[in-house]
């Protein structure tokens, strides 16, 4: 698995975020996107995402075997979580998880996803009804058990307590085998695990 950027860049109105990005993001290496508040880390992101669109430039997409990946397709393959990525806040935990997996393969049962979460009790309940945290978990396990091949995580730890940290430091190290690891972040416990980091602000002319 491959993401290929060739010459990309993004600005609003006349202002440039960055540009000229070249560079190749391979599987099984753990990269980190850094930067300070409004760097452009999160735009960055939704750009691989296929969320957004670039000003400039180019992405490609190749799977293992160097087969490019057409980007309507891309999202069979990607899992994300963010700030901006949402909850069907309507649904119980279960139904939201039975949602979930019934657009994508999970890589855990139903159940064994609440009891990693510890939402047992709450399985029942209206995502509307949670915490900012108990909802942060959820998008980082819908993200952690998602049959894919590049996770993308933006900011991955907002609304957690230092609890909840730990529990996202230790499924990280477990889900990150295989896969193509982009992590935005400006908290170096978030990607203390990347062997790779890159300043967006470096792109910045």
């Amino acid at each position: 698995m491959k993401i290929e950027l060739s010459s990309l860049g993004k600005r609003f109105a006349r202002e440039w975020i960055f540009r000229d990005i070249n560079y190749s993001f391979v599987q099984d290496k753990i990269y980190a996107i850094t930067g300070g508040n409004g760097s452009g880390k999160s735009t960055f992101l939704r750009i691989l995402a296929g969320i957004n669109d670039p000003s400039k430039g180019q992405i490609n997409y190749y799977d293992q075997k160097g087969k490019k990946i057409a980007v309507d397709d891309i999202w069979k393959v990607l899992s994300i979580a963010g700030p901006y990525t949402e909850l069907i806040e309507e649904f119980t935990l279960e139904e939201h998880l039975d949602f979930h997996f019934s657009l994508k393969k999970g890589t855990k049962t139903k159940k064994e996803i609440i009891d990693i979460l510890g939402f047992e009790k709450s399985k029942y309940k209206q995502v509307q009804d949670f915490s900012s945290g108990m909802k942060q978990k959820l998008k980082l396990a819908l993200a952690f058990f998602t049959e894919g091949e590049i996770l993308l995580l933006d900011e991955p730890t907002s609304n957690l307590d230092a609890n909840n940290i730990k529990w996202y430091q230790n499924w990280l190290e477990k889900v990150k085998q295989n896969k193509l690891l982009i992590i935005c972040s400006n908290q170096k416990y978030e990607y203390e695990i990347c062997n790779e980091i890159i300043s967006i602000e470096s792109y910045k002319f």
